[in-house]
């Protein structure tokens, strides 16, 4: 019987621990493609985003998520208008799939680049993994939290 050499044993076995850390890796990020979950969402890839807004009025002003941008890109947005209930303020009312930004790059623009801002400023443990927001959990949030659904809500 032949001996393999150990580079080669080495070599397959890393091969194998890649390929299966790939698997995991897709799966989690994923959604069951028959799954309820995915059926709601249009892009058929994550769970919806259950967003924290309470949480989130705590520690910042209503203008660092809400923004209506002059000329200058000054944030011109009335505060009179952010009330609950009002949903000229919704992202999803400004971006759409006919703007330069759509619902979901607005999202993870506002979303991701204040978790790493966040995180790099050592203030908070900022979620800033695709799984740590879309997660199972936001198929039934909780009433403090907005449920988030896809990328073209």
């Amino acid at each position: 019987m032949k001996k393999i050499p150990l580079k080669v044993k080495f070599c397959f076995i890393m091969v194998c621990v890649f390929i299966g850390g790939m698997a995991t890796f897709y799966f989690m990020h994923t959604c069951p493609l028959n799954s309820a979950a995915c059926i709601k969402q249009s892009h058929k890839q994550r769970f919806p985003v259950a967003f924290p807004h309470d949480m989130h009025m705590e520690s910042y002003d209503c203008e660092v998520c809400h923004h209506k941008y002059d000329d200058e890109k000054n944030n011109v947005i009335d505060t009179m208008e952010l009330y609950s209930g009002n949903e000229d303020i919704m992202c999803a009312s400004c971006h759409t799939s006919e703007t330069t930004i759509d619902t979901r790059l607005a999202y993870h623009r506002q979303c991701i680049r204040c978790h790493e801002k966040e995180v790099m400023m050592n203030q908070v443990a900022a979620p800033t993994m695709c799984n740590e927001c879309h997660r199972p959990s936001a198929l039934t949030p909780t009433e403090e939290k907005i449920i988030i659904r896809g990328y073209n809500d």
